[in-house]
């Protein structure tokens, strides 16, 4: 038993290495990844007389002074260049004279042609030192404002392995002062037992050099507890920031956890992923074997969606992993030979756990057969024929299908088409033969089986699609270029099916019972359709099922041709998703348990970044 691992406490670092703060610095500021810097200002009578030019007597004073016209300005600071401006005031903002190009000019204005109005929380371009800044009334700042994130670090103190965690503190006050500094939060030791240590620093003075580690009973990942933040909501969050470059762990504690394999792999929860470790040591063999990409995927996944208490766990787990077994084929259920070849081809966290459902279906399979099917038609598309055959589509079982859609050269995109035409088919009561179930042309049989469904008389559905856009009407969306947008009728789905060559005008049901959809289009012609998305809301992360344009990205007489769905409409929705869909699924997941009678206090959470 290590007795001696509390003697660390004197020897742990109390600053961050140079090359993390350089990184950090660069991160804060360059990236505005702890809020913007300020132009703070307040209402101040400004003269509008113009500066005396000339030697004037007494009464030509006097008759000056009477003249002079006075009105209200601002006086902002920017907490950037420290510099001083004027700046005209109106209705509770400041207004600042715009040039041609864009750039803004101090000096007292009025609203107009060549002039803007900015209220708190806009942000300007300084007109003293040009950078981007956020405009904020001193009032707001009486007190400061803090903002505040965790960074963690690999280091090695002696012969032990720790996790370094600092709070990168930013703190603004109503003069303009901006700074940026470090200080010592936690730390997690790996001991000479394998055992994961917690230490806490306690600051007994204002100076960061005199703080004093001090052992803790319990090994709480720091980054899953709450700690303060200005921007977050309720001024509480958890997660942080993890810097990608680590010292060599050989003959160190660390040096049989993988946890270099761990950051390697850029995984942002390290206290997490050494719990794991301390439970399942084995979990070494797979970070060592290829697979560090989809465990760190996998921990860091579920704790970056975490929308509540309950969703936080010091070692989350990684449900297609065996931890019964030690050798890294055995915990994926597969043979030696299967292993060794796969092994080579980095899986991702979704691929591993589609193996796991696909060998749980098809208990006889092998690994090999999972990997042909995998790449040819990619993971999500095996997942969904693995949801068919448990619905009760017997034939549609991996394998068979990719034979299929290999022999008739429709690979891309052919299981979504396939799944489509199955779907139809059977709810338009069409005789289901060996040739109508595996057509010889299958574009050619959906668009019919489609066409068949846009011409036939439905019942509405507009009282669900009306549900459905008051559900889902944040989420529309542009960044100036491309716009997202809810169809809110029917009529709107069928017309896009029309336009587009594709059978999305058949999908009002599933539009309806969560699983909406999405229509990309230009900003400036919203009413012109372009590309198609849809969305599985049903799941406990939202999750892509599909994206199209024009015949489904096929073009020809025959549809004989294939096109690209161009790279900035991918780039686009992959940003949409990012950005708005997955904070906003967090806050309604997190609303939906608040309301619900329970004892779990909500976590306001922040999905940790990197920062190198």
């Amino acid at each position: 038993m290590d007795k001696n691992w509390k003697g660390l406490a004197a020897k742990l670092p109390v600053q961050p290495s140079g090359a993390l703060k350089t990184e950090t610095l660069m991160n804060v500021y360059d990236s505005n990844a702890l809020g913007y810097p300020l132009v703070l200002y307040h209402r101040e009578s400004v003269e509008l007389a113009d500066e005396i030019q000339q030697t004037m007597g007494p009464e030509e004073w006097a008759h000056w002074e009477r003249s002079r016209m006075r009105r209200w300005g601002a006086r902002c600071t920017c907490s950037n260049c420290r510099e001083d401006f004027i700046a005209g005031y109106y209705q509770g903002g400041i207004v600042l004279t715009e040039g041609p190009d864009g750039q803004t000019y101090e000096g007292y204005a009025e609203p107009g042609l060549d002039a803007s109005v900015y209220f708190n929380g806009e942000t300007i371009t300084c007109p003293r030192c040009w950078t981007t800044a956020e405009v904020t009334h001193r009032s707001e700042l009486r007190h400061g404002r803090t903002f505040q994130v965790l960074q963690a670090e690999v280091v090695n103190v002696d012969r032990y392995t720790a996790v370094m965690y600092w709070l990168v503190r930013r703190w603004q006050d109503d003069i303009g002062s901006d700074t940026t500094n470090f200080v010592p939060y936690a730390a997690l030791v790996v001991d000479l037992d394998g055992k994961v240590r917690r230490f806490r620093a306690e600051m007994r003075s204002g100076d960061v050099k005199e703080a004093v580690w001090v052992p803790c009973t319990y090994s709480r990942d720091p980054m899953q507890l709450l700690y303060y933040s200005w921007e977050a909501e309720n001024h509480r969050k958890v997660g942080g920031w993890t810097f990608n470059y680590g010292p060599d762990l050989d003959g160190h504690t660390g040096e049989k956890t993988a946890l270099d394999e761990y950051i390697g792999a850029e995984g942002c929860w390290p206290g997490a992923y050494l719990h794991v470790w301390e439970r399942h040591p084995q979990v070494e063999n797979l970070m060592r074997q290829g697979l560090a990409g989809a465990v760190a995927a996998a921990i860091d996944r579920q704790l970056d969606c975490a929308a509540t208490k309950a969703d936080l766990c010091d070692a989350p787990p990684i449900p297609w992993v065996d931890w019964m077994e030690v050798k890294p084929h055995r915990m994926l259920h597969m043979s030696k030979k299967a292993f060794r070849e796969i092994r080579k081809k980095n899986w991702e966290s979704e691929d591993a756990a589609c193996w796991d459902r696909y060998h749980r279906q098809f208990p006889k399979a092998d690994a090999l057969e999972f990997e042909h099917c995998r790449e040819r038609i990619g993971s999500k598309a095996v997942g969904h024929l693995l949801e068919m055959v448990a619905a009760g589509w017997t034939d549609l079982v991996p394998a068979r299908v990719v034979r299929y859609l290999e022999k008739h050269d429709v690979l891309q995109d052919g299981v979504q088409l396939l799944i489509d035409y199955r779907k139809m088919m059977r709810d338009a009561e069409l005789a289901e033969t060996e040739e109508t179930l595996w057509p010889r042309d299958l574009l050619a049989a959906h668009d019919r089986i489609a066409q068949f469904w846009t011409g036939r008389a439905k019942a509405s559905y507009q009282l669900g699609f009306t549900s459905t856009f008051i559900k889902y009407r944040e989420l529309e969306w542009t960044d100036g270029e491309l716009c997202v947008v809810l169809p809110r009728t029917e009529e709107d789905l069928v017309a896009e099916g029309k336009t587009l060559r594709h059978c999305v005008g058949t999908y009002g049901s599933e539009h309806c019972s969560g699983k909406p959809i999405f229509f990309v289009r230009h900003y400036r012609r919203p009413e012109r359709s372009y590309y198609t998305l849809q969305i599985n809301m049903t799941k406990a992360i939202p999750v892509e099922i599909q994206l199209h344009g024009y015949g489904n990205e096929h073009h020809g007489d025959r549809k004989q041709y294939r096109h690209k769905i161009p790279q900035k409409v991918r780039d686009f929705c992959d940003r949409w998703e990012r950005e708005i869909l997955t904070p906003w699924f967090a806050d309604q997941k997190a609303k939906a348990t608040q309301t619900k009678p329970s004892k779990l206090k909500k976590v306001s959470h922040e999905p940790a970044t990197r920062t190198a």
